[in-house]
């Protein structure tokens, strides 16, 4: 007996390019790769930051509310406002740095390199955030300074903005060059080391005067040139070395 092989008939599927079609935008329009906006990743990132540089930057504000009130009932003259202001002034970058310092320590970098963002990411990040927040304190300082006094807002605002871009370079600066031990202190240091060299000019009353504003914008515009280069040296170095940073307790 002959057996006979089984015949399957040729299942026809209309519309096959079609459906095939409709299935390829289906995919391409699936989002894959979330990409969070630099809002997003700044509110994410709000809550993982330090309480000791946060509740510092808080205490700024309350102590210069303080400050403000106590030297305008004791009618202060104009060169001990400039004098505290400035001192002030050279010491808000200290809180960006502690918070650095924070994230190259105790095997932190390990761990955020585990996260959704590189570390590349979350510095900026945090660079943007601290630098927001001492802006907001700069300015609460200067309009609480320039109200007491006769110079005026824009030389106030030299005045102080001086101080604090030469501070800020100075701590980046150890921060860059000294990777490993206790870098805060030394930050620390440099930012008093600028608060005590914020008061040399105070023996100089006509450095505070409308002839020698030029001074102070030239002294502006070269700490803040540093600055800037700096901030853009440590970005590069951070991208093309993923060993930059030695992590130690």
């Amino acid at each position: 007996m002959k057996n006979k092989g089984i015949l399957l008939e040729e299942i026809q599927i209309e519309g096959k390019a079609q459906v095939l079609e409709q299935i390829y935008e289906a995919v391409e329009a699936k989002n894959i790769r979330y990409q969070p906006t630099l809002i997003q990743m700044v509110l994410g990132q709000i809550k993982y930051l330090s309480l000791p540089a946060l509740g510092g930057q808080i205490a700024c504000l309350f102590l210069i509310f303080a400050m403000c009130i106590y030297l305008e009932k004791s009618q202060a003259q104009l060169m001990i406002w400039l004098g505290t202001g400035s001192v002030l002034a050279a010491c808000l970058g200290v809180f960006l740095m502690m918070e650095l310092c924070r994230s190259s320590s105790f095997h932190m970098v390990e761990l955020e390199q585990s996260c959704y963002l590189n570390v590349k990411q979350l510095w900026c990040v945090k660079m943007i955030i601290f630098g927001c927040l001492d802006l907001v304190v700069l300015t609460a300082l200067i309009a609480g300074v320039s109200k007491n006094v006769s110079c005026g807002m824009f030389p106030v605002i030299l005045y102080f903005m001086v101080p604090f871009v030469i501070s800020s370079g100075l701590q980046f600066l150890v921060f860059t060059i000294f990777r490993r031990g206790k870098r805060e202190y030394l930050q620390m240091g440099a930012a008093v080391f600028i608060s005590v060299l914020s008061l040399v000019p105070l023996s100089e009353p006509r450095l505070y005067t409308f002839a020698c504003l030029g001074f102070w914008v030239l002294a502006l515009l070269i700490g803040a040139g540093l600055l800037i280069g700096e901030i853009i040296l440590f970005y590069r170095m951070i991208c093309s070395e993923n060993e930059f940073y030695t992590v130690e307790l």
